[in-house]
């Protein structure tokens, strides 16, 4: 029996946006699809182009209510679900990193992003867990990305089948979801790791108006990010947007 339950739609403006909306009406597991977004987008609000078929737009509803929400690992839950996406592109024969917090790369270039939006109201309400993987974008949009940026299609050149994608990601990431919440990061600390291939080079990470430089040092037991400054501090950093030091 499946641990997630999905729900299907042609179109919505964003699974995110439409997650948020109906929050109160769905359950822990339940999985958001959309085959077309008319205004995906990221984090910063950044355009996701979502507006053409054949690629994976899904947010996931998470409610865990078994613990106290600030016991949960609620941070570190994208961290998972951005290694579930990169097994399936091993699977794949596409070999994948990440770059902090949740972006998976693929040769450099990304071919998927993820976005966490958490729900306060009066208390923990629910964490819902946006995910975008290009699958079969076309070459000109990819051209068309402020950032540099891939599909799986061209990858192997050949046309991806996204609902097996999905189902192996949904699969990959809901068998590890509760122990998940029970361990934390530590769980699967050393798999990300693995794929940080940017720890040891010079980086900058933006937080707001405020940009970081200094070397990757570290990944924290918490999932958080060391910067080795260059007067010689390691300074931790929980959010940010972080950056080789040449995309700077």
């Amino acid at each position: 029996m499946k641990r997630y339950r999905l729900k299907e739609f042609a179109e919505l403006e964003s699974t995110n946006l439409h997650a948020l909306a109906n929050l109160h009406d769905l359950a822990d597991g339940d999985v958001i699809q959309a085959l077309v977004q008319t205004a995906g987008h990221g984090r910063l609000n950044r355009r996701w182009i979502s507006h053409v078929p054949g690629n994976l737009c899904v947010s996931l509803v998470l409610k865990p209510a078994h613990r106290a929400p600030a016991d949960l690992p609620l941070a570190s839950l994208s961290q998972l679900l951005a290694l579930s996406v990169c097994r399936a592109l091993d699977a794949h024969g596409t070999p994948a990193t990440l770059k902090w917090p949740n972006d998976v790369l693929v040769s450099g270039n990304k071919i998927a992003g993820l976005l966490a939006e958490t729900v306060t109201r009066n208390g923990f309400v629910g964490l819902v867990l946006g995910l975008g993987v290009n699958l079969n974008l076309d070459p000109e949009l990819i051209a068309s990305i402020d950032q540099p940026a891939t599909s799986l299609a061209a990858c192997i050149g050949n046309p991806v089948d996204v609902t097996r994608f999905r189902d192996a990601v949904l699969a990959d990431f809901f068998t590890r979801y509760d122990e998940f919440l029970s361990s934390g990061f530590p769980m699967i600390r050393s798999e990300y790791l693995v794929r940080c291939s940017f720890i040891g080079s010079d980086i900058g990470v933006r937080r707001g108006e405020e940009t970081l430089r200094g070397r990757a040092h570290g990944i924290t037991a918490d999932g958080a990010l060391e910067v080795l400054t260059p007067d010689g501090d390691v300074r931790t950093l929980e959010l940010g947007e972080m950056f080789l030091a040449d995309h700077l």
